[in-house]
């Protein structure tokens, strides 16, 4: 068997220091007992004290606020999808077979373009978001 010593410097101190500190600090609360008079009662130590007198009760104490600390904003990695024309193809079959010609005519009609060839790659995102919308997978 092996025996371990770790030795901590001021530690000993520190102890003393929080033992004396617990032991300085007492907490009064006043206490109803029978007869509905005040008593202070010793947390720490339970001790009866003479009745105090009612007093009118102390304003509160007023609280300061900590404002609160700005955590940094943690951006969410997201990836931008780019869509072939033959995606945007597939999704709009699956609407013509469904018997959405009207509907993917006017969805071309909006953008400007008679047929998906002639829409420009840069709208292919939006395009794909209203296939989307109108219930196509993509």
């Amino acid at each position: 068997m092996m025996e371990i010593t770790i030795n901590i410097p001021g530690l000993m101190e520190l102890a003393e220091a929080i033992n004396a500190l617990a032991a300085s600090k007492t907490i009064n609360v006043p206490v109803i007992v029978d007869g509905g008079q005040d008593q202070v009662e010793d947390l720490a130590q339970t001790k009866n004290v003479e009745p105090q007198k009612k007093t009118q009760p102390q304003a509160e104490t007023q609280r300061e606020e900590i404002p609160k600390q700005d955590t940094p904003k943690q951006e969410v990695p997201t990836s931008t999808i780019s869509y072939k024309l033959d995606d945007l193809a597939k999704a709009a079959m699956t609407l013509m077979d469904a018997g959405r010609q009207a509907d993917l005519q006017q969805l071309l009609g909006s953008f400007r373009v008679a047929s998906l060839p002639e829409l420009p790659t840069e709208q292919y995102g939006a395009f794909a978001t209203r296939l989307r919308e109108m219930g196509a997978q993509i």
